[in-house]
């Protein structure tokens, strides 16, 4: 789902077209690079055309950077299916999941996703999510925010996970440990020993947990709806 300047550029011939380039070429190249190596340059090299060729679809670097994000972003949600029976649970859980893991496909990039009017498609899980939900019985504002929320919780995640990927892990799990270790502990020692087992974390565990204790919160407010009904 790219923006509107590639989709143009992607239908004019020139130089980006006579170097056999497509954006989904283009994509994957960018995609097999680190994060912040994502360059025009970088990915004309990798592909062996010259830059210009690149341009021909992306205008400029954060124009790059949009393609590598709604690619990531459409091929994880595209093929997201919210069954029309599913329980509301597991309706929001399924696309949580899939939130997290497109977010975490784009590698950071998510500030740089654009929806239009050719992508809606991709916001069909999303709106029948929110009906399984309000069937359900959650108000519309409950619905609406805690589907937000979640959204909220799995991208977070997911960005943390980028972040703990890097070749020297989280920058701030160590540091909390050896700021820990340097005190010796002695007044935060509930942190210290938590900290020091690795229960929290940033991997799929710590994500199913958070989902799972945020819908708790959202089904003891649906009974509080019922319980309040005549």
């Amino acid at each position: 789902m790219p923006g509107k300047n590639v989709r143009e550029a992607a239908g004019r011939r020139g130089r980006g077209n006579r170097a056999g380039l497509t954006v989904a070429r283009i994509a994957e190249a960018a995609r097999a690079l680190p994060t912040q190596g994502i360059t025009i340059k970088a990915v004309a090299d990798r592909l062996g055309v010259d830059r210009a060729a690149i341009h021909h679809y992306v205008s400029d670097l954060d124009g790059l950077r949009e393609l590598v994000a709604c690619d990531a972003f459409s091929v994880h949600l595209a093929p997201v299916t919210i069954p029309s029976g599913a329980h509301w649970r597991e309706a929001c859980r399924l696309l949580a999941l899939s939130m997290h893991d497109a977010v975490l496909a784009a590698r950071g990039l998510g500030a740089y996703v654009r929806l239009d009017g050719t992508d809606i498609a991709l916001l069909e899980p999303v709106e029948e999510t929110l009906r399984i939900m309000i069937d359900a019985g959650l108000d519309d504002e409950t619905a609406a925010r805690g589907l937000a929320a979640l959204a909220t919780l799995a991208g977070g995640i997911a960005r943390e996970r980028v972040l703990a990927q890097r070749p020297t892990g989280h920058p701030q799990v160590p540091e909390i440990q050896q700021a820990l270790s340097d005190s010796g502990g002695s007044d935060l020692p509930v942190l210290k020993r938590l900290t020091d087992t690795g229960i929290v974390g940033f991997d799929r565990r710590q994500l199913d947990t958070s989902i799972e204790l945020l819908l708790d919160g959202i089904e003891a407010r649906l009974e509080r709806i019922t319980a309040d009904e005549p």
